[in-house]
């Protein structure tokens, strides 16, 4: 294995998804080429465009203005030499982190690519949740069909393991806190890319703005106003899941820079985090949400490391329901470093981005924390679960 770095990495602000996104008049390859120009710009290289190997951008449901190849047309609109090449990677919630192992895969193979933006976008405003869908109709004479919703597994979940709606509440209620305590430190401000956009108003107006925050933090959340809000998937006496601890639906992006030892060297640039392993699983669709349960142990067996090793642990709250569950699970329920910034839930889980942002804002966390290694983790739709092992090297 070559040694392959992550040396930059940048974010926008995550928008709430709808009528009121901050980004409902911002396409989604606009954003990416935004945030593709502020990466490299970072990185110092805003003059030396020609020096990049090519990009790797995740996204799903790959319609509207996240369609033919967002990866290609985001790297021509950030005004990337035509040599430049662009493709798009589609593993739903870990997108934005395939694409990474991707141009670690593509690095190591030493046929040629030495330096890669690898991220991800997803504008769910644009493009909502099972917009375009069309599920195969024969898909119950394999699985269950309502695995279809994610939200119909994390009631699947929360009922055959034994998680109580308080539990998810109290996750909920944690991951605001953290992110709004994050955000009001400042501690956000680094990884955000302020974009200048036309921000629809309540009264059907539109209003000038600087997007450099998260739009769905919500400060005032309590438990007593997460324990009123009704159940949204399912509606029988044993119903738990709400839209209060599930995530948001969202638009962003976020992009890192990944590069080989000898490509760091050539160009000067600083290495801060190296990625040690890699693993994606598959788990019964009806039960989604367990796949960090069962990721994570294998991604540290085969690196040679124990739980106790690992300093942050980010594991996406996609619902509280199966976070809590593959967090209890592992013992890491109560980890002073489990998603100590928030997740999902607060900041918001647009799909194809997600991987990256994480990635992001580990870069950050790591020197802030003193951290060694951290793992990033989350389930994905339809049955699968993904999880890394950073190291910090900066």
């Amino acid at each position: 294995m070559r040694d392959i770095y992550l040396v930059e990495s940048v974010r926008t602000g995550i928008a709430k998804a709808g009528k009121n996104s901050w980004f409902t008049n911002l396409r989604a390859d606009d954003m990416a080429a935004l945030v593709m120009n502020e990466l490299m710009k970072r990185a110092g290289l805003e003059n030396k465009k020609e020096e990049l190997d090519g990009v790797i951008l995740g996204g799903t449901a790959l319609i509207n203005d996240m369609s033919t190849n967002i990866g290609r047309i985001a790297t021509i609109m950030s005004g990337f030499p035509y040599s430049v090449p662009g493709c798009t990677v589609d593993r739903f919630c870990s997108s934005g982190l395939q694409t990474i192992f991707n141009a670690y895969a593509e690095i190591n193979a030493g046929w040629g690519s030495e330096l890669l933006i690898a991220g991800g976008v997803q504008h769910m405003t644009h493009v909502p949740m099972g917009f375009g869908s069309l599920p195969n109709p024969n898909l119950d004479k394999f699985t269950d069909a309502h695995m279809i919703s994610m939200g119909w597994t994390a009631e699947q979940v929360a009922r055959k393991f034994g998680v109580s709606r308080e539990e998810q509440d109290l996750m909920a209620y944690e991951s605001h806190a953290n992110a709004h305590k994050a955000t009001v430190d400042g501690l956000f401000k680094d990884e955000i890319l302020p974009i200048e956009v036309d921000a629809p108003q309540k009264d059907g107006t539109t209003k000038r703005m600087v997007v450099d925050s998260d739009q769905g933090i919500r400060p005032t959340t309590t438990m007593e106003i997460l324990a009123k809000m009704d159940t949204v998937f399912l509606k029988d006496e044993l119903a738990t899941v709400t839209a209060g601890n599930s995530s948001q639906t969202n638009d962003a992006a976020a992009m890192t820079l990944v590069a080989s030892k000898e490509k760091c060297k050539e160009l000067g640039l600083k290495p801060k985090m190296k990625l040690i392993g890699y693993q994606v699983i598959g788990v019964d669709p009806v039960y989604m949400g367990i796949g960090p349960s069962i990721a994570i142990p294998m991604v540290l067996k085969r690196a040679g490391m124990t739980m106790d090793q690992i300093d942050i642990w980010e594991v996406n709250e996609a619902f509280a329901a199966q976070a809590v569950y593959c967090t209890r699970e592992l013992g890491i329920r109560n980890h002073p470093l489990l998603n100590p910034r928030g997740s999902g839930i607060a900041l918001g889980h647009p799909l194809g981005c997600t991987g990256a942002r994480i990635a992001t804002t580990l870069m950050r966390e790591m020197p802030e924390y003193g951290a060694k290694y951290a793992v990033e983790s989350m389930c994905i739709g339809h049955g699968q679960g993904a999880a890394a092992i950073w190291e910090w090297v900066g």
